[in-house]
């Protein structure tokens, strides 16, 4: 492979958002033109690269660059192209670029369209920096600027006002929105919690690195130790190593679960999760990559990338957090009525779903199979996302569930591109999802087989997780696309999107398909999917549980949203009624957002704040002094502020009589000097 070749797939995209950034902006039309050509270069490059990486079945290593040399390590900037890495580039680049064409069409009448491309471009640029670099220290630095190039994008409408007091907001919102905090949902609001959450997880993120650093140098490694081809080795001197206290295998798995909490952030997991629905306040063109194919990965290609370094303790927590992280967002989107936050939680259940699979081991076939689903995920997501925007662009901004129905008639294109999706999400057989999420359950249920106990819990979730996952999905098409209009002027304008984006749902939906991804095993020999016997039975036994799971889904919602609403009856109702609990814990979410609210912004802030101030500025009396002019005497010398105050007032006082000295006059200057040197003199004598 040549030397340029993988650093060119990361560079052409910086390249296309340097060049879009200084367009001027009302030309949005040229800039997303040469935007689109740039990423269809990259991605033909990705595919070029892909193809020789794949037949030689190993790891190229490309350029490396080391930038800061300390002795006992070095931190550098490199890339490295595996099987993973090179496929995971080819679906980064080639859903970019049809994400770009759709948005053309998808903003042609936004006046800030043309800030969209650079912006777009960027942050592709930082997700192939994670995906292709060589070490942990670049894919930090990519990793930030994933989160950078996010927070752009999530804030594209940044001058939005909340909910609360956007008037189109109120008028097209469903009746009872539980669970939506209005004050806090805007662009703006929405931004700043992506990237503070995301902080969070990245502080454990940089705990792991340092954890693995002192754990590599404390065993006497040198150089690159941070690399990713080194990683197996970190194993190995865990074994004879301890550091402040803490034994090898206990540093090991602290590194682990420091990484896996970056993972946590960047993949919206059980309890950093809340920042993902609140993204969607950003254009949905941005969502069907970021929030649904690439950002939102980053954590689950992190975790498959540092897997020889995680021990099964650590591993036991991805998969519990993950099954957790599953079944909760699943029940949430089975109950929601916005259109793009049934995607959202279904986002972060699919990721947990991917999670359930790391946990369950490499020799289960875990590893290979949280892997596959990552990508199907990200095609058949990306599709679904572009057609809730086509819904939503020809609804005039409604995202309301329960106004909508019959759009299959105005919209079939986008009708039956969606159910394609719909369909390989719930894992229907001959769709993506039947192999990539079969697989995944199949890994959960040998490693359970295998370790008895807790490891039950996990696959118990993602089951569960599954079996919701085919009701809402079905329910949240029926309610688009099936039955009659509940809202004729809608139906009368909508229609199916015009021109090259048509043509892109199009080109998506054969990737929702399963034969791209089965046809000759090119992906398990690619991701080096284990095939031993207990593995045949377990698959096997997972073909028949998935599919009973998929059956039972699908009914309750043909059952709920189709069969009784064609007879007028309110049996979803009813049945919500019965459940009432239930119901209402999944609407508000489970109050986890309430909670996080109260505790980190209304009530923790208020005391913190409130405590601050009485240490700054002292007690009651001495706040209601402030408010009298001149009032020296109300300082409380026990406060922050008095003591200032007390001190300030000393100094100063020091000061006006020291300047008595300083007034200018040479004969007090030189009477001063001889009386300080007579005094000298005396007092050397009289010794």
């Amino acid at each position: 492979m040549p030397n340029w070749l993988p650093l060119f797939v990361w560079l052409v995209p910086l390249s296309a958002a340097l060049v879009t950034g200084r367009l001027p902006w009302r030309s949005a039309g040229a800039a997303h033109g040469i935007a689109t050509g740039m990423l269809a270069a990259t991605t033909a490059l990705a595919v070029w690269m892909t193809s020789i990486v794949l037949r030689s079945g190993g790891t190229f290593a490309g350029p490396h660059f080391d930038w800061l040399d300390l002795g006992s390590f070095s931190l550098g900037v490199g890339v490295m192209v595996d099987p993973m890495a090179a496929i995971m580039a080819v679906i980064v680049g080639l859903l970019a670029t049809l994400v770009m064409a759709f948005n053309a069409w998808y903003m042609h009448d936004e006046p800030k369209a043309a800030r969209f491309p650079w912006q777009f471009c960027f942050f592709v640029f930082a997700m192939l920096g994670v995906v292709l670099s060589d070490n942990l220290f670049l894919s930090f630095c990519c990793w930030e600027l994933v989160g950078l190039g996010s927070y752009l994008l999530i804030g594209f409408w940044f001058d939005r006002p909340a909910a609360s007091a956007d008037p189109e907001y109120q008028a097209t919102k469903n009746p009872d929105p539980r669970g939506v905090l209005e004050h806090l949902l805007s662009p703006a609001h929405a931004q700043l919690k992506a990237f503070v959450m995301n902080r969070v997880g990245d502080a454990g993120f940089l705990i792991g690195i340092g954890a693995l650093l002192s754990l590599m140098v404390t065993a006497g490694e040198h150089g690159s130790v941070l690399d990713f081809v080194r990683l197996p080795g970190a194993a190995a001197a865990a074994q004879s190593t301890t550091f402040l206290g803490l034994s090898g295998g206990q540093l090991l798995t602290l590194a682990a679960l420091g990484i896996f909490c970056g993972a946590v952030g960047k993949s919206a997991q059980f309890p950093l999760h809340t920042w993902l629905p609140d993204a969607m306040q950003g254009p949905t063109t941005a969502s069907s990559i970021i929030h649904a194919a690439t950002m939102v990965a980053a954590g689950v290609f992190l975790v498959a990338r540092c897997y020889a370094m995680f021990p099964a303790d650590a591993l036991a927590v991805v998969g519990w957090t993950g099954g957790i992280t599953c079944l909760f967002a699943a029940t949430i989107a089975c109950v929601q009525w916005d259109l793009k936050a049934v995607l959202a939680y279904s986002t972060v259940s699919q990721l947990g779903l991917m999670f359930v699979g790391l946990g369950a081991g490499d020799e289960h076939g875990g590893r290979a199979a949280g892997i596959a689903h990552l990508f199907t995920h990200a095609t058949f997501k990306c599709l679904l996302f572009l057609c809730a925007g086509a819904v939503i662009h020809a609804a005039n901004g409604l995202q309301d569930l329960h106004r909508m129905g019959g759009l299959r008639r105005t919209m079939p294109v986008t009708a039956w591109c969606s159910l394609i999706a719909v369909l390989a999400i719930a894992g229907a057989p001959a769709f993506s999802g039947f192999y990539s999420k079969d697989a995944v359950i199949a890994a959960a249920l040998a490693h359970a087989t295998a370790a008895g106990g807790a490891a039950w819990g996990p696959f118990l979730l993602a089951a569960a997780g599954s079996l919701l996952t085919s009701f809402y999905m079905l329910r949240w098409w029926i309610r688009v696309f099936a039955g009659e209009p509940r809202d004729d002027s809608l139906v009368e304008h909508a229609h199916d999107p015009a021109g090259a984006a048509k043509w892109v749902l199009i080109a998506l939906a054969p990737f929702a398909l399963s034969l791209p991804w089965t046809t000759g095993d090119w992906l398990d020999r690619a991701l080096r999917a284990p095939h031993a016997e207990h593995l045949h039975a377990a698959h096997g036994q997972a073909v028949v549980l998935a599919s009973a799971l998929l059956l039972a889904g699908a009914a309750a919602a043909l059952f709920l949203y189709w069969w009784a609403v064609r007879r007028d009856r309110d049996t979803a109702g009813a049945l919500a009624s019965r459940l009432r609990p239930l119901h209402r814990g999944a609407q508000e979410l489970w109050g986890i957002d309430r909670l996080q609210d109260l505790v980190f912004t209304r009530g923790l802030g208020r005391w913190f704040a409130g405590r601050c101030a009485r240490v700054d500025l002292g007690s009651p009396s001495r706040l209601r002094a402030l408010d009298e002019a001149g009032d020296r005497r109300a300082a409380d010398p026990l406060s922050l502020d008095g003591a200032i105050d007390g001190l300030g007032r000393f100094f100063g006082g020091l000061a006006r009589r020291g300047a008595v000295l300083h007034g200018g006059r040479t004969g007090a200057y030189l009477a001063f000097v001889a009386i300080v040197v007579g005094a000298g003199l005396w007092w050397s004598v009289l010794r």
